[in-house]
């Protein structure tokens, strides 16, 4: 296979891979940097198509300075409906990137060696550290796994990363299998093999269902999110209103993932942490006299 994704798994491997797309996910910072400034800006646009429900802000060209961010972050924070952003700082503006951001937040930055020290300084500055990777010889490999060292779960990202490995597989099987039944003992074998070369369309089906599993995941969150928010209106009055996980899960009709990480996500994509709001499979009283609640 040669996609997006196996580019990654061949030069990084794949647990190291689903760390850092967990790490993408929950709007880690993250930091690329290379001999090679066309192989960092490479790989840095290959992070960003790891979360597609994102819209890219490229900053030295859609913005430059602090106050366009902290307007776009702000702008963010008051609409939970509105597309999320994600931001790549080229190599080319990584010098300018230490002296005018101070939230790093969501973003990914390539970089060379030279103007890696800035980088790190300006970091120092904020709460937040990032995970750096390195790309040297042709292979990329986690530097430093800055503030997602608590990232010991990525059991969802991994079964994400086997999934669409496999569906893909399974899908161009499928399509080569009817290709060579129908010109077998017909034509050439040059051009039987010709017909059943599928690398481009291998590339295009697995980043569809990688989107298509993304979607579900972020989708899922946001219905979650929806009935917290709604639960949270009800403590606002005086009502009692813990919901258990296993209700929760019911009610979002998802499997992909645990409420937990669920959570963990929402808290990272729209700022809103629910944890005291959902109990586990034990405390189901108030979940139990939920039914039909979803209908709000």
């Amino acid at each position: 296979m040669n996609t997006f994704l196996d580019n990654g798994l061949y030069t990084l491997g794949r647990k190291q891979l689903a760390i850092v797309l967990r790490s993408v996910l929950d709007r880690y910072p993250i930091i690329i940097f290379s001999e090679s400034q066309e192989s960092v800006d490479i790989i840095a646009e290959s992070l960003v198509k790891l979360v597609p429900h994102r819209r890219e802000m490229v900053f030295g060209s859609d913005f430059v300075s602090y106050s366009e961010h902290e307007q776009m972050v702000l702008h963010e924070k008051g609409d939970y409906n509105g597309e999320r952003l994600i931001y790549r700082v080229p190599s080319s503006a990584a010098q300018l990137v230490s002296n005018q951001i101070l939230d790093f937040r969501g973003w990914v930055i390539a970089t060379d060696k030279t103007h890696l020290h800035e980088i790190y300084q300006a970091f120092a500055q904020t709460s937040t550290s990032p995970l750096t990777l390195r790309f040297e010889k042709g292979k990329l490999t986690i530097e430093s796994n800055g503030s997602s060292e608590g990232f010991s779960d990525t059991s969802f990202e991994l079964k994400l990363l086997e999934k669409v490995t496999s569906e893909t597989r399974t899908k161009i099987e499928r399509i080569t299998r009817i290709l060579k039944r129908a010109a077998q003992g017909k034509v050439s074998n040059r051009l039987e093999r010709s017909l059943v070369d599928l690398n481009h369309e291998e590339d295009r089906v697995s980043q569809s269902l990688y989107k298509e599993h993304i979607q579900a995941f972020v989708e899922a969150a946001w219905r979650v999110m929806i009935i917290l928010m709604r639960l949270r209106l009800l403590q606002e009055v005086g009502v009692k209103s813990v919901i258990s996980d296993k209700m929760l899960r019911q009610a979002i009709d998802y499997r992909g993932a645990s409420i937990d990480r669920l959570m963990e996500f929402i808290k990272a994509e729209w700022g809103e942490d629910f944890q005291t709001s959902v109990q586990d499979g034990a405390g189901q009283t108030f979940g139990d006299r939920l039914e039909g609640f979803w209908t709000i």
